[in-house]
C-alpha cells in the first residue's frame, strides 16, 4: 500500500485540542470556509519549504490566517488512497471524515522541528537505570485528558503507574520527568530527534533522581514507537 507523509499546521493551543481528543475534525462547509467540500485540510509540503511558501499555499496570502496557523504541524503518515487531491494550482488534500490519529503514524513538532508528541513512548534502559528503577521502564502511551500546565501531553505507562511528560526546566531540551509518587527526571542531552518513520533517539543519557543525585546511564533511551 502506497504511503506519503501529509501536514496538517496549527496554532499551539489548536495542537493541544487535537492531541488531547486524538482526532482531527473535518472543516464543514455549513460550519465556514470548505472550499473543496467537508473534510480534514493536509498539504504535502514540508515546512522546512519556509513559513512564507507554505503559508501561501495554505491560506493564499492570508497573512493573519499565516501567523496563527504556523506555530506548530502535525506530520501523519497516510495511504495515498485515503486523501483526495483538490483540483486547484495549490498543495492541498482532503480527507474525508474525521482522521483518528492513532490509527497512523504521526507525530506533532513546533516549527523548528522539535517533537512534542506522538502516540508512543518507550522508556529502556541495559544499565544501572533499569536495575535501580526497572518499575519505570516499558511503553508510554498518550493520555486524552491530561496535558501540562504548557500545553505538553502527558503519557501514561502501559499497565503500570508511572506518567512522562516533559517539564519546563530552563532552556533545557530533550529533559522528560517521570511522575510515581515522587518525581524522577530523565535528562536526554544532546539528543537528536529523528524523522518520524524512524525509532530512536541518540545521545548521552543521565538519570537525575529526585533526592538529587545523578548516575550516568549511557543506554538509557526515550524513543518515540510507531
Amino acid at each position: 500500500m502506497s504511503e506519503e507523509l501529509f501536514y496538517h499546521y496549527s496554532t499551539m493551543a489548536g495542537a493541544k485540542a487535537i492531541f488531547l481528543s486524538g482526532k482531527l475534525h473535518p472543516n464543514l462547509a455549513v460550519n465556514g470556509p470548505a472550499v473543496h467540500g467537508d473534510g480534514v485540510y493536509l498539504t504535502t509540503l514540508d515546512p522546512k519549504l519556509g513559513r512564507e511558501q507554505v503559508g501561501r499555499n495554505n491560506w493564499d496570502g492570508i497573512t493573519r490566517r499565516q501567523d496563527q496557523k504556523m506555530e506548530s504541524y502535525f506530520e501523519i503518515l497516510l495511504p495515498s488512497k485515503t486523501v483526495k487531491r483538490a483540483k486547484e494550482r495549490r498543495n492541498i488534500q482532503v480527507h474525508t471524515g474525521v482522521l483518528h490519529l492513532a490509527s497512523y503514524k504521526w507525530s506533532l513538532r513546533a516549527w523548528n522541528g522539535d517533537l512534542l508528541a506522538t502516540q508512543y513512548f518507550m522508556v529502556s534502559s541495559d544499565g544501572e537505570a533499569a536495575m535501580r528503577h526497572g518499575y519505570a521502564m516499558g511503553r508510554y502511551t498518550l493520555c486524552s485528558n491530561i496535558a501540562t500546565h504548557d500545553n505538553h501531553p502527558v503519557y501514561k505507562q502501559d499497565g503500570g503507574f508511572c506518567y512522562l511528560y516533559t517539564p519546563n526546566i530552563g532552556d533545557q531540551t530533550g529533559v522528560w520527568g517521570l511522575l510515581l509518587g515522587t518525581i524522577l527526571r530523565l535528562s536526554c542531552s544532546l539528543v537528536t530527534i529523528l524523522p518520524p518513520h524512524t525509532r530512536q533517539y541518540r545521545g548521552s543519557t543521565r538519570l537525575m533522581i529526585a533526592a538529587g543525585k545523578m548516575m550516568s546511564d549511557e543506554t538509557l533511551r526515550v524513543c518515540p514507537v510507531y
